[in-house]
């Protein structure tokens, strides 16, 4: 059977990561992200409701990232810094109910309470950075590339909070399999 957090650990991967070169758009584009999401929301091994929700949040997110993505391919840049603001917070939104989701899937009491420190943590670095970033542009200059330095520092440490999780998750995943 294939590893779910594996899967959400590469979706953040893919959202997180920009890396352009020499011009060229971004070569881990995000909504390759959000289908690894989605992938990985499939395989997790429950069949509640918020399950189905979260995928298709996922799969909207997909498409709202590939037109944001088409957008500054083309270089028309209808949508601007806006498209990428509203991506950002619905990244936020769904990360809320991925942890949602992973907060009641699992039988252990010790890994609950991790996926529920992690969320508590993960949310308050995100929301935190966000709002930074949205107030950032009415600064002065100098405060301002401070303020947004401040920012991806905090969805950074969020983001690797994350990858450690993934990695629980996936060692918590493979022991289950084995038993």
């Amino acid at each position: 059977m294939k590893d779910p957090y594996s899967n959400l650990y590469n979706g953040l991967c893919f959202i997180f990561l920009d890396l352009k070169f020499f011009g060229l758009p971004d070569i881990f584009p995000d909504f390759f992200g959000y289908m690894f999401f989605a992938y990985g929301i499939h395989l997790l091994p429950t069949f509640r409701k918020l399950k189905y929700w979260t995928r298709n949040f996922a799969i909207v997110l997909t498409v709202l990232s590939f037109i944001v993505e088409l957008d500054q391919w083309t270089g028309t840049l209808l949508l601007g810094q806006i498209g990428v603001q509203l991506l950002q917070f619905l990244l936020i939104l769904f990360m809320y109910f991925l942890f949602q989701l992973l907060l009641h899937i699992h039988e252990n009491k010790a890994f609950e309470a991790k996926t529920f420190r992690t969320y508590q943590i993960y949310m308050t670095l995100m929301l935190c950075g966000f709002v930074i970033q949205s107030f950032a542009i009415n600064l002065d200059a100098n405060i301002q590339e401070v303020a947004l330095t401040t920012s991806i520092l905090l969805q950074l440490i969020a983001f690797i909070l994350f990858i450690f999780y993934c990695r629980s998750g996936t060692k918590y995943f493979k022991s289950n399999l084995a038993r």
